[in-house]
């Protein structure tokens, strides 16, 4: 069932598309020569000064100077097919990108500037982030000034920290990767959490089981006063005693209580921020994406009779937040009628479903409850949106007990275009036939789109 295979992806690049196909590669018209290795033990990768020069502002200053008369270039920082993967960006109107060649790709862009290149890479790896290369990729789009990657990373990592902590990508990154993490005002733990997680990473940075405090303060170094203890209450900052309580001297215990107890006391030696981080929210209403699946309201002549277990399966191709959904009255069917029918008790759950694996793995992203009735629509809000991943799907499971002839007759759509670029794909439950109309209870969702 993958809707989108993120280990083979096409995305667009329209540099030259008309001639590309022909001159990728083409040693017959070629100006220019990349050699890779030396003596009997080489490669040469052949292209042509024009496209280059016309993409690449790097290739243009060198081709026009040092370069201008030769017509080799000796690569020592690239492998020949990450290379080759590279100078698709010249030739195609489409290329193709892979998770074990991507990271390489893109820093090519970087250094010849091949801005597309960037666009592209970056947008691939947004649409690939997992608990593993998460840290990785947030590094990468810092470094390379990536700031759509670096947005979509920091929504990632927030909203998915409790997994992020216990990955390898988090407990192996650097110093510099943990410093921008405790930086995040956004992330869906505790405060406790956060610390417990620093500790886990000086464990595995110290590769000590039993920490000491001057371990600790060796590995962590300043980064111990950007916890916000301030942020904690007392009962949280208590729990860390019994186990931790050795690393903090007398005048730090001051400070924290101090900070627990005074909201106006300022404190000089930690992070002052009091607000949790779980409060604070990485997205505007500028941002807003609505997604209406309503194709008519008319009612449908043979109605859509309500079923004890109703499910809502959508994709994207984008990474969104689901803040909310909205669902439609409720009827009764009679007499090719529509009719009062009486509010409907509803437990709602949503799932993100990977299948790639052929394992079908599930994992709960939210449950809850609503009454939906006859006389208005239901609005559910999800107090922690979600994390809506490309290649991904995901289920909206609405659980009940309708009377008989409980029914819906909205007309649904199967694909929304919403903002620019971003489509929201439905597909039908399993048990429908092929030939149904789109219909069921939810008729509209509320995303937030993740902007630079």
């Amino acid at each position: 069932m993958p809707v989108f295979d993120p280990l083979n992806s096409n995305y667009s690049s329209r540099l030259f598309p008309a001639i590309g196909t022909k001159l990728y590669l083409n040693s017959e018209l070629a100006d220019v020569h990349f050699v890779f290795g030396a003596n009997d033990d080489y490669e040469r990768v052949s292209a042509h000064k024009m496209l280059l020069m016309a993409a690449s502002d790097v290739f243009a200053t060198m081709f026009n100077g040092t370069w201008k008369e030769k017509d080799e270039v000796e690569i020592t920082d690239a492998s020949v097919a990450v290379f080759k993967e590279f100078l698709q960006f010249f030739y195609f109107d489409q290329v193709k990108l892979t998770m074990e060649n991507v990271t390489a790709v893109m820093n090519l862009g970087e250094k010849y500037n091949v801005a597309e290149c960037l666009t592209v890479c970056s947008k691939f790896l947004k649409n690939n982030l997992n608990d593993e290369n998460v840290c990785r990729d947030y590094g990468l789009a810092i470094l390379l000034n990536q700031w759509s990657l670096k947005k979509a990373c920091e929504v990632f990592i927030g909203s998915n920290i409790k997994t992020v902590f216990k990955s390898t990508g988090f407990l192996t990154c650097d110093q510099q990767m943990l410093a921008q993490i405790l930086q995040l005002d956004w992330m869906l733990c505790s405060e406790v959490e956060l610390f417990e997680a620093c500790m886990s990473w000086v464990r595995m940075s110290s590769k000590k089981d039993v920490l000491s405090k001057r371990m600790m303060r060796a590995h962590l170094g300043d980064l111990f006063h950007e916890i916000r203890f301030g942020s904690m209450l007392f009962q949280e900052f208590s729990s860390l005693i019994p186990s931790y309580g050795q690393f903090f001297n007398a005048s730090e215990y001051g400070t924290i209580i101090q900070m627990i107890a005074d909201d106006e006391f300022e404190a000089t030696s930690f992070n002052g921020n009091r607000e949790k981080r779980c409060n604070s929210y990485p997205w505007i209403e500028e941002d807003e994406v609505r997604c209406n699946r309503l194709l008519s309201r008319y009612k449908l002549n043979k109605p859509y009779f309500l079923k004890n277990l109703e499910t809502t399966k959508f994709s994207t191709n984008e990474p969104l937040l689901l803040s909310d959904f909205t669902l439609d009255r409720i009827y009764e069917y009679a007499g090719q009628k529509y009719y009062y029918c009486e509010d409907v008790l509803t437990e709602i759950t949503i799932v993100e479903v990977s299948s790639f694996d052929g394992s079908h793995k599930e994992v709960e992203k939210f449950n809850g409850m609503a009454n939906i009735n006859n006389s208005s629509v239901t609005n559910v809000e999800i107090p922690k949106p979600i994390l809506i991943k490309p290649g991904f799907m995901y289920e909206i499971r609405l659980q009940q007990n309708p009377p008989e002839n409980c029914a819906i007759g909205l007309i649904l759509k199967s694909k929304v275009q919403v903002g620019d670029g971003i489509t929201i794909q439905f597909h039908d439950d399993a048990l429908m036939p092929r030939d149904t109309t789109p219909t069921g209870l939810i008729y509209k969702l509320r995303f937030y789109r993740i902007e630079d």
